[in-house]
């Protein structure tokens, strides 16, 4: 099965068993809600660091398997492996600075080991070769692993495919 099968399985699973968005009713699962819900906001703030060229706080958040996955927005192969990632994020780190985002969250679950993310990104930024002022729109979609450490990101896909187009 290739990951691109596999996150939507992920995500398909998750929905079935988790059919409330971060609900925190559920007695148990209330600390696991808060604690996803708190590596969220963690991620926000270090995305917002990454597009300013400082990747630490980003890769910090990632699991160091051998089995992440990264679609990058920028393009590109897919990256697996905890050092492919790390170079690349490094390699991302690098393309930002002075920059600033909204999300707009459309959906996030977490059951047992396993939580999700889907939102959009709109980022503006100051490209460092240049100078110049840059903005993107992405679609994003990650899949987070609790470790012995805590929540771990382990695929981020991104595409600034905001548009529908059909086939010609």
């Amino acid at each position: 099965m290739n990951i691109f099968k596999c996150a939507a399985l992920c995500i398909v699973i998750l929905s079935l068993h988790a059919p409330h968005q971060l609900d925190a009713a559920d007695g148990e699962n209330s600390k696991n809600v808060a604690e996803f819900e708190a590596m969220l906001q963690t991620v926000d703030a270090a995305q917002l660091e990454l597009q300013n060229g400082k990747p630490g706080a980003f890769k910090a958040l990632w699991s160091k398997a051998d089995d992440v996955t990264l679609s990058g927005g920028f393009g590109g192969r897919v990256e697996k492996g905890w050092n492919a990632i790390s170079h690349r994020i490094d390699w991302v780190s690098a393309q930002f600075s002075k920059g600033s985002h909204q999300l707009e969250r459309v959906v996030a679950n977490a059951n047992g080991d396993l939580g999700y993310v889907v939102q959009l990104e709109h980022l503006r930024f100051t490209v460092p070769a240049d100078g110049k002022e840059a903005t993107r729109d992405y679609r994003v979609t990650m899949i987070f692993r609790r470790e012995k450490d805590g929540w771990k990101i382990i695929h981020r896909q991104a595409d600034g495919q905001m548009n529908k187009q059909a086939p010609k």
